[in-house]
């Protein structure tokens, strides 16, 4: 069963996005001289964001260790994945940085090993994740948050069943 805690900061990272997207277009309506206050009102939402990040998928590597995950979901987020690891690594922000093509390998290689079920991919995978959710780039976040989340939420709810 996922925590009250889970539940809390997976709110918290919803919210943050939300606030994000506001200043971002914001800052692409505002007037030139209010621009540079709105991109530090962004760059200090990044940083609670990634503080809320790495918060939230430390409590999921906790607590993904005891579940037990259907192969049947699993295998569906693992190619969730796998099409989102592919999307990503075709971004040229991404292809320019070595660090996270690195981080994106390692996690289509863990998703990708023959053999092992999908629930055990699943949870080597996500311990991988947080180095490339906190990652600061101009990439669409967002869009791949959405994508992904849904995904975990969707999970998260059979798992509390």
């Amino acid at each position: 069963m996922i925590s009250d805690s889970l539940s809390h900061l997976q709110s918290e990272v919803q919210s943050y996005y939300k606030q994000l997207a506001g200043r971002e277009k914001a800052k692409r309506l505002a007037r030139f001289e209010d621009k540079e206050l709105l991109q530090q009102q962004i760059d200090e939402l990044k940083k609670e964001l990634g503080s809320v990040e790495r918060d939230y998928w430390l409590r999921w590597r906790t607590e993904i260790a005891g579940l037990t995950i259907p192969e049947a979901d699993a295998e569906i987020v693992v190619n969730q994945w796998v099409g989102e690891v592919e999307i990503l690594e075709i971004e040229p922000a991404v292809q320019s940085n070595a660090e996270l093509m690195k981080v994106l390998q390692e996690i289509k290689a863990e998703l990708s090993k023959p053999g092992i079920p999908a629930a055990g991919k699943l949870k080597a995978a996500i311990p991988l994740l947080p180095g490339v959710i906190s990652y600061e780039m101009e990439l669409d976040t967002e869009g791949l948050w959405r994508r992904i989340f849904p995904t975990f939420c969707s999970l998260a709810d059979k798992i509390k069943k």
